[in-house]
């Protein structure tokens, strides 16, 4: 099964953390996707990293990578994320039908916490992505308004599914 990672997963140190089975295959890109940093449905207390397939969406390209996990990954449920599935072009030519996690319902764009956010842009980097993407990704950050709780220490335990651990 192929997962497609396109924000926090980059970080080696993050995606071995939580998707330890994972193996890289490529980088890799979506038509018609863009990230976008959003609440969950009404809640106010943070943004999170989401993938958007409509609005402002359409012509645009997300970069990620494609990752071999195990089949019963796509079982997991995170509070306040769906699974769904798209095809992703990888940098080696090839196509591959993917999962990913999304929100269920996307609110209004917001920053995440810091210890999140940091997260990103750091993975990009040290995957190797153009310095071009990276900086609309700190773009994107910035036109997002700003996150009640920037500054929240990060969790001491290991995070779980539901959202008020993580």
């Amino acid at each position: 099964m192929y997962y497609f990672g396109y924000c926090t997963y980059l970080l080696d140190e993050e995606r071995a953390k939580y998707l330890p089975e994972s193996k890289p295959i490529t980088k890799a890109s979506v038509a018609n996707h863009e990230i976008q940093f959003r609440a969950a449905g009404d809640r106010e207390d943070r943004g999170w990293c989401h993938l958007a397939d409509r609005g402002s969406a359409l012509g645009k390209t997300a970069q990620g990578m494609v990752y071999e996990v195990n089949d019963d990954r796509v079982n997991d449920d995170f509070d306040d994320f769906d699974i769904v599935f798209l095809t992703a072009k990888g940098e080696d030519g090839n196509y591959y039908d993917c999962f990913t996690y999304v929100l269920q319902q996307p609110g209004k764009r917001m920053r995440p916490p810091r210890y999140y956010w940091e997260r990103v842009p750091n993975g990009f980097r040290e995957q190797k992505f153009p310095e071009e993407y990276v900086q609309s990704i700190e773009k994107t950050f910035e036109e997002a308004a700003e996150c009640p709780d920037f500054d929240r220490p990060m969790p001491a335990a290991t995070p779980g599914r539901s959202a008020a651990t993580r």
